[in-house]
């Protein structure tokens, strides 16, 4: 396997175990070599950890990939910045009490593709130059230089002739200044990193995760079967008594067989040509001689019992599957997307709808052991038009197999505004300027919302019919005076311009999204000085984490300027000085709380763990409004009731109606405490049936994704809409968030 893996601490003992999972793939083809996994802990290490937690866990089992972005290989003083990353997540994930509490529960795994750092290696630039381009650069000298010797001369022997000279000079630029684009396009990396990612990141972490499923099917299989299992039967049914040869050699007979048989498809049949050859192997292999009837025979027992044994495997991982989720940032969620679109199951009967129609609901199974379970992506570098569910998004299949997803954006991402799209107008088939936009440059629209901040739908979750969030999504195009909208409907009602021109989204994907607007959040954060203040109270540490303070959306021009500068000049140690624009939310301090929680313990356990912290630790000292502070109060005494009933296996309406009680506290608590940090937030109506009202998640799915359904049955007396049945509360619900 082309992937090293290695403990991130070895020799320690933490509830969530953290692995650090490394590509071999080479920077250059040249310098490719066969390199082994000689260090241990090895893949093994990570399949232990994964059969033990399902062994000792009641709760859900997780895998937790994190993979980087572009630029990320070690600089001049070979340190390796993305390791260091998974360190100290994988130390910020032991010390987060909420995600630490699920013991056995998650395994970290960092997966490192092998980036570069910019700038490349001018010499490996030059000497890698094709033969046209070095044409051109030494072309473009000669020309360049022969103008200026020409126009001296026509100076002085002919000076009304001296504007020939300009010829042969503009050609001589012309050329060098081709060169110097495609020079410096090296340079910068950007597609040498999409390459790799692309060719390298994308096969290896999949057959990684190939390999994981393999060897968890194995590991199963050896803790239900060992070689004793096989020698009575096989004894038994193979009349072997009569044969004279001791245990140990019918013992190793038959491990030969199983090595022989293992992985491999061969029908057992005598006439079977592939079996013939693999019958000579075995009786090659084996220390006794058995005639081929009796070979066939072991042959035939030990793969039915075999068989036998695989089929409680799967069946045994089916009941726990392990719940594979991602934290990609930048490039990262590129490489993140195609893995994802590789490992779906495109023969799923789930996912393979009637023609012309959307009604598909592909499984979030992959393979016999991993189920898909959250996707979490901070300024993925995919085309904005991965939520827009139209014939160009060649993600939406494989998207909407997460059972959860979010996304962190922010309209100052000049790493993707500016640099990313500048980089794929070469490459993206789109032919205006706007199509050409990222995915982490969406930014929310809070529209009527009473607040500009938090969860701006709130009070719109409970409707039936569900309201759809791409009217609360936008992008910011600097040549226009409003920002433009990703819903086609925005359009044609005139109430804005939109990216869309369809009259109609046929498919709903962007409404199964959590989307994270945080341009304007202000925050504490882990830089340099900061991280280690203690000091919940001093305002002096709060800053604008993703653009420079006093900038508000929507940025122009002068502040995209002043915004690259600080870019430009970024530094962890020299922090308020510079803002890191495209991955700063990795050092504020509720950003980085909520993008691991979401991942390991997801919405529902970021809600439940929200209300047990208050303002304070969270860095807030604006008092709490009077009803929230009134309903929070109520917290200690709803936990008590939840317990008491879950531990007397009572009435299952009466406790899920305290449940859906705390959440709804829960969630007006998280959308005030978003406020309080200048993040806007659109939250899925999936997650708030979900994961507030408690309903069944397949169905909530089927419900959002099947529009017109929903939009026209809703009233009908021909019956209820499928949306409105599951949504249906208990008489003691309210319609809207208490």
């Amino acid at each position: 396997m082309d992937v090293l893996i290695e403990n991130l601490f070895p020799g320690q003992t933490l509830e969530i175990p953290g692995y650090f999972a490394k590509s071999t793939a080479p920077a250059n083809v040249e310098d490719d070599s066969v390199v082994r996994d000689v260090f241990p802990p090895t893949i093994k290490d990570v399949v232990e950890q994964l059969y033990q937690n399902s062994q000792l866990s009641t709760d859900e089992l997780g895998l937790v990939i994190t993979i980087h972005g572009y630029n990320t290989g070690a600089g001049q003083d070979n340190i390796d910045g993305v390791r260091q990353w998974y360190e100290s997540l994988c130390t910020y994930i032991n010390e987060d009490k909420c995600i630490q509490n699920r013991k056995n529960s998650s395994v970290f795994l960092g997966y490192r593709w092998p980036s570069e750092h910019v700038p490349g290696s001018f010499k490996d630039a030059f000497a890698a130059l094709p033969l046209a381009l070095y044409g051109l650069l030494s072309g473009g000298i000669s020309l360049a230089i022969s103008g200026l010797v020409l126009a001296g001369l026509l100076t002085f022997w002919a000076s009304q002739w001296t504007w020939l000279s300009l010829i042969p000079t503009i050609v001589g630029v012309f050329f060098f200044t081709l060169f110097f684009t495609l020079f410096i396009l090296r340079i910068v990396l950007y597609f040498r990193d999409s390459y790799r990612a692309i060719n390298y990141g994308v096969p290896d972490l999949m057959e990684l995760i190939r390999q994981l499923d393999q060897s968890l099917i194995d590991r199963r299989i050896e803790d239900l079967l060992n070689q004793e299992d096989f020698i009575t039967p096989i004894k038994t049914n193979c009349a072997l008594n009569q044969i004279e040869f001791n245990e140990a050699v019918l013992a190793e007979t038959i491990a030969q067989i199983r090595q022989a048989l293992d992985r491999k498809e061969v029908e057992i049949n005598p006439e079977n040509p592939k079996f013939v050859l693999l019958l000579s192997t075995i009786r090659q292999a084996c220390s006794v001689s058995l005639g081929d009837e009796v070979l066939v025979q072991i042959a035939q027992e030990v793969a039915q019992i075999g068989q036998q044994q695989y089929d409680k495997a799967v069946s045994y991982w089916r009941h726990k599957p392990v719940k594979l989720s991602f934290i990609g940032h930048s490039m990262g969620g590129l490489v993140t997307t195609q893995v994802i679109r590789i490992l779906s199951d495109v023969f799923d009967q789930q996912s393979i709808g009637a023609l012309n129609s959307t009604e598909k609901s592909p499984s979030s199974r992959v393979g016999r052991v991993f189920s898909l379970g959250r996707l979490v992506l901070a300024s993925p570098d995919i085309p904005v038009r991965a939520i827009v569910s139209g014939r160009a998004n060649f993600l939406r299949s494989s998207l909407r197999r997460f059972e959860e997803a979010y996304l962190f954006s922010n309209e100052g991402d000049l790493a993707l505004r500016m640099a990313s799209t500048a980089a794929n107008y070469f490459s993206f088939p789109a032919k205006t300027r706007t199509q050409g936009y990222r995915l982490g440059n969406v930014t929310v629209n809070p529209k009527e919302s009473q607040s500009s901040y938090g969860v701006v739908n709130l009070s719109r979750l409970p409707q039936i019919p569900v309201e759809h969030l791409l009217g609360y999504l936008e992008v910011s195009v600097l040549q226009k005076n409003n920002n433009q909208s990703l819903d086609p409907q925005a359009e044609v009602k005139g109430e804005q311009e939109s990216l869309e021109k369809d009259q109609k989204d046929p498919e709903s994907i962007a409404d199964l999204f959590t989307y994270f607007d945080c341009t304007e959040y202000r925050d504490r954060t882990d830089y340099g000085k900061f991280k280690d203040s203690n000091d919940l109270v001093h305002q002096t540490d709060v800053f604008n984490v993703m653009i420079c303070d006093r900038q508000r959306s929507p940025l122009k021009l002068p502040d995209y300027l002043k915004l690259l500068f600080a870019y430009a000049q970024f530094s962890p140690d020299t922090f308020p000085k510079g803002r890191d624009v495209h991955g700063g939310y990795f050092w504020g301090r509720l950003s980085k709380r909520l993008i691991y929680r979401l991942a390991f313990v997801g919405f529902k356990g970021l809600l439940d763990s929200l209300v047990l912290e208050t303002p304070e630790e969270l860095g807030i000292t604006n008092p709490l409004p009077n009803p929230l502070k009134d309903r929070l109060a109520r917290i200690p005494a709803l936990n008590q009731a939840i317990e008491k009933l879950k531990t007397s296996n009572s009435n299952d309406s009466e406790l899920s109606d305290l449940l859906i009680e705390k959440r709804r506290i829960a969630i007006r608590y998280f959308s005030w405490v978003c406020e309080q940090k200048c993040i806007q937030v659109a939250a899925s109506p999936e997650r708030y049936m979900v994961d507030v009202l408690g309903r069944d998640r397949d169905a909530v799915r089927l419900g959002i994704l099947a529009q017109e359904p929903l939009l026209d049955t809703l009233g009908k007396d021909a019956g209820t809409s499928t949306l409105k049945s599951i949504t249906q509360t208990p008489k003691t619900d309210s319609s809207k968030p208490n």
